[in-house]
């Protein structure tokens, strides 16, 4: 069966975009094909800089054959009292691609209708695939895309070539004036000519040998072999990112690495200083002695082999030198001054108009910092390390080194307090303030850092709920979203079992009136439980699951657990039976009076006593099964599962279940609702007590589902 290749030749990509594309174009490239009908083996996809590809195997030679069905109007409408076709039936047939002949008249539920039915397909796929592959570029996705000459076609960057062939056969495609062909193009530097394929099975092998690393997943393999290849032949350790890597690997068709050094004089700037340069602004590659501590080398990737690389190599350490006598005046200038003097220039800056400059936001995080320490009852320790670090707290975003290089935001909060001496408790929970810096980021590692953490983020939340600059859609300008993800990640990670409503009414308290208004923590209370709810689905969990956890949950990393702990509940026998119970016990607890207890003397029935001697072995079991959620899920980073199974929770589930037996007992011989009122009651609270005792375990009635499985 023939193999499509199809290539499209670009301007240089964004390195961003080249990773997209590289799962994108196959699977939009299966769709089209799919629902075109055309049967097809494997896809294989390529990207680089300059151009995107990709290989689809065994493609049929015609598309599939299938009826198609399409429904008319009403049988009435369609002819008339003779049986004569009308003018709504004969327009409906010439849409549909038949005569009006072959109208048929079939029942449905809505009544009679005329319906056309065809045979499809068939057709040359050679036929086909000209206009699908247009259709493949012209929505291929990204989230932004360009317009150039008189050309209607919107793409990422201008095409540059088009290459179409089905085995050897070139395809009849056109697009923005260029003519798809069989010639593809080498390297720009290192093959700058035509390369001419004869079968679209060579396309790989004849882009290796004009110096194009086509698959992506081999090209970062070549990325990281060079650059270690060209540290360890110095003696050194190159320092891995990944993020690094990905960014070099779709900015290079034929990587080359090159070791470069820096005068030693600059080991002396904080490490963070010197990487950030180097990764972030550079694309260099760090190098690490034997010792791990950072050398004066770094390695860069060159889309180019040059036979005499000195001068490449003298203009990366120009280029850096300039970079880190920046970064050495900048150090030596923020040092003049103390970080609670730099903390003075905070008020300079802005924050939001209604709610004030970065000054103010850190005063209200400092009041909501303390209250939220005396929520979770704070050490000697832990307060005396917050009394010094609440004053400095994002006093480093009035240095010039990080006006300069925002990425160090925190970490050179941390390395001036060292620099001036500080406890190093203190420079710690000022780095551990700012986590996380994203979405998967890493996150505070210390107590203090985490709660300078969620007091941070929780107050951008609360203020921008507060004056109604609410997240909406895809829409959050002011990152709300994405602070509320980094406080329950925080949250969950440390494992404060503190209800999440005193939280944020800890943060609230820190705005002036009318800002903190209880209405304002309803609502942001509701959305963070959303964004819990969402988390953990993250965690695959199923949604009825998490409904039942959120629901019954007051902290969140209570709910996480619960979430983990029914899930493995509704895995073993009995569970759903006692699930079914608890729903009808539940449905008529709702009619109990909450004021009345069990009066044991107004037991009526043999069956009533033993459900009620039943209920405080079930409630054992209930906090035997939660202390082993506590003790075996320990604290995890919210979104990407616990680091543990539960297991061992047999013997708990038994103590639970065995509340089934008395419990099916009482509704087989008991009338609930009798006329004796007092009796009435007394069943009703019995029955609220038996809802009450498997409470703990979450809302259990969003697993009714199961239940009646």
């Amino acid at each position: 069966m023939p193999t499509l290749l199809f290539e499209i030749g670009t301007e240089e990509l964004p390195s961003w975009y080249v990773a997209q594309v590289e799962t994108a174009l196959p699977a939009l490239m299966g769709q089209r094909l799919a629902s075109a009908g055309i049967r097809h083996g494997a896809l294989r996809s390529f990207a680089t800089p300059r151009r995107l590809a990709v290989l689809v195997f065994d493609v049929g030679s015609r598309s599939a054959q299938r009826e198609e069905v399409r429904r008319g109007p009403a049988a009435s409408a369609a002819f008339d009292e003779g049986g004569t076709p009308t003018k709504a039936a004969i327009g409906f047939a010439r849409a549909s691609g038949v005569e009006p002949s072959a109208l048929r008249v079939e029942e449905t539920e809505r009544g009679s209708y005329v319906f056309a039915r065809r045979e499809v397909g068939g057709e040359d796929v050679a036929e086909l695939l000209p206009a699908l592959l247009a259709g493949v570029v012209r929505d291929l996705p990204a989230p932004r895309k360009m317009r150039w000459g008189s050309h209607d076609l919107a793409f990422v960057r201008p095409l540059a070539w088009l290459v179409a062939l089905l085995d050897d056969q070139v395809l009849p495609l056109s697009l923005t004036g260029l003519e798809a062909g069989r010639a593809t193009r080498g390297h720009r530097f290192l093959h700058p000519h035509a390369v001419e394929l004869q079968h679209a099975l060579d396309y790989p092998d004849a882009l290796a040998a004009a110096d194009v690393v086509a698959d992506r997943a081999v090209r970062r393999e070549a990325v990281i072999d060079a650059a270690c290849a060209a540290a360890a032949a110095a003696g050194l350790e190159l320092q891995r990112d990944a993020l690094l890597e990905a960014e070099v690997t779709d900015l290079v068709e034929s990587p080359s690495a090159i070791l470069g050094s820096f005068d030693a004089a600059f080991l002396d700037l904080p490490e963070a200083v010197l990487s950030t340069v180097m990764i972030h602004h550079q694309r260099f590659f760090p190098t690490r002695r034997d010792n791990g501590g950072l050398a004066n080398a770094f390695v860069a990737i060159s889309n180019n082999r040059v036979p005499d690389d000195s001068v490449v190599r003298a203009g990366y350490e120009q280029v850096l030198r300039g970079r880190l006598d920046d970064a050495r005046f900048f150090w030596d200038a923020d040092r003049r001054e103390t970080l609670a003097q730099h903390a003075w220039a905070l008020a300079g800056i802005a924050f939001h108009k209604e709610l004030g400059s970065m000054a103010d936001k850190v005063a209200r995080v400092a009041k909501a910092t303390r209250r939220l320490a005396d929520l979770l009852g704070a050490s000697k320790e832990e307060a005396a390390t917050l009394k010094q670090a609440l004053p400095l707290f994002r006093a480093d975003l009035a240095t010039q080194m990080v006006y300069e290089l925002p990425e160090l935001e925190g970490t050179m909060g941390c390395a001036f307090a060292r620099a001036e001496g500080l406890p190093e408790s203190v420079a710690v929970a000022l780095e551990d303030g700012v986590l996380p810096r994203g979405p998967g980021a890493g996150l505070p590692t210390t107590r203090v850092g985490a709660l300078l953490s969620v007091a941070d983020r929780l107050d951008t939340v609360v203020g921008f709920f507060a004056i109604g600059r609410r997240p909406s859609g895809s829409a959050d300008p002011f990152g709300v979203r994405r602070a509320s993800l980094g406080a329950l990640r925080t949250l969950t990670s440390q494992g404060w079992r503190v209800p999440l409503k005193k939280v944020v009414e800890a943060v609230a308290g820190s705005f002036t009136a009318p800002l903190a208004e209880a209405e304002v923590v309803a609502a942001v209370e509701a959305y963070l439980w959303d964004r819990v709810a969402g988390l953990l689905a993250d965690e695959d969990l199923p949604a009825m699951v998490v409904r039942a956890a959120v629901q019954g949950s007051r902290s969140v990393i209570g709910a996480a657990r619960r979430a983990h702990l029914l899930q493995a509940l509704l895995s073993l026998p009995g569970f759903a039976d006692l699930l079914t119970l608890h729903k009808r016990a539940a449905n008529l607890a709702k009619q109990a009076d909450a004021a009345l207890n069990v009066r044991p003397g107004l037991f009526r029935d043999p069956v009533e006593a033993p459900l009620h001697d039943a209920l405080p072995q079930a409630r054992r079991g209930v906090e035997r099964l939660m202390a082993s959620a506590r003790k075996q899920l320990a604290p995890w980073d919210l979104g990407r599962g616990p680091n543990a199974t539960l297991t061992d929770l047999d013997a708990a589930v038994a103590e639970v279940v065995r509340l089934k037996a008395p419990l099916d007992a009482f509704f087989e011989g008991v009338l609930v609702m009798v006329d004796d009122a007092e009796v009435r009651a007394n069943r009703l609270a019995l029955l609220a007590e038996v809802a009450e005792a498997l409470s703990d375990l979450g809302a259990l009635s969003q697993l009714e589902a199961v239940a009646e499985r």
